[in-house]
């Protein structure tokens, strides 16, 4: 039986175990692909490209092979020294390069800009002029691919999104801040707007499992819990497209344990209980 295209897994690849990854505090003995499959996932967001273009390499591609689809970060890397604020940027030559490795490799379905204009990131005051430029380079090459782009609930307008909308298929959401009142007063009308304003776009829902927003650690149980539930009935009401879990680097964390178990077994719960007639 073939995975659910719906479920994805986000993360880093690792080149040594334990090591470090990206956006993890120490070392990590979980590599994306490992926490895909616990998760029952066939489907990655794969980062590493974001911090270098070298990792778009065929290595990488034959280590992916086993997932359906796999999107990829597009490149950009702080420059001189952390925190400068800074930037030197590569979506152009990422995109490229990610359209070319997707002749070989069909899993590779498209990338992924993070943090898509978010305040003091690489991509803040990128023009919708620069955005199709980085779309072109890559569909010129291979029109079947997608450009998702990373937003915000409550930190983004998403109506300035729709001078650009021609040069992204999908947009990517997370809550930075989660809270009793964002997923029980906001959540559902502010998915109600996003499918009806952006129908002709692909919706992923994101889900932390660290609390990056409220000072690290794993996300309360609570959080998880109530955002699974609102977000699963979103996902029914066919609101959101998918839904995405990050980052793999803390799944082996003992004190994210209870976390990443519970999500396991409500995505096969969820999964499980859902006849497709």
């Amino acid at each position: 039986m073939k995975q659910d295209k719906r479920f994805w897994t986000w993360g880093y690849t690792l080149d040594r175990i334990p090591g470090p990854s990206y956006f993890v505090d120490g070392s990590t003995s979980c590599s994306l692909e490992t926490a895909a499959r616990y998760l029952g996932c066939g489907n990655v967001c794969w980062m590493n490209p974001m911090h270098s273009l070298d990792f778009l390499n065929e290595k990488n591609c034959e280590r992916l092979q086993d997932f359906d689809s796999v999107m990829c970060g597009l490149t950009h890397m702080e420059h001189d020294y952390p925190g400068s604020g800074k930037w030197e940027l590569f979506y152009k030559e990422a995109a490229a390069k990610i359209a070319e490795l997707s002749l070989k490799y069909p899993n590779l379905k498209g990338a992924v800009l993070d943090d898509f204009r978010s305040p003091a990131g690489p991509s803040e005051n990128m023009s919708d002029e620069e955005l199709h430029v980085i779309n072109c380079a890559m569909k010129d090459i291979n029109p079947e691919l997608k450009l998702y782009l990373v937003h915000y609930h409550t930190r983004q307008d998403f109506s300035k999104l729709e001078s650009c909308r021609a040069d992204f298929d999908g947009l990517s959401i997370w809550s930075w801040h989660s809270t009793d009142y964002f997923w029980n007063a906001l959540f559902d009308e502010q998915m109600l707007i996003l499918r009806r304003e952006f129908a002709d776009k692909e919706i992923m829902q994101g889900l932390f499992i660290h609390a990056y927003g409220d000072g690290g650690g794993p996300l309360p149980i609570d959080q998880l819990q109530l955002q699974c539930n609102k977000i699963a009935a979103e996902l029914d009401k066919g609101n959101i497209d998918s839904w995405c879990a990050l980052q793999s680097g803390y799944f082996c964390r003992l004190n994210h344990r209870e976390q990443v178990e519970y999500l396991k077994n409500f995505w096969n719960w969820y999964r499980d209980t859902r006849t497709v007639l």
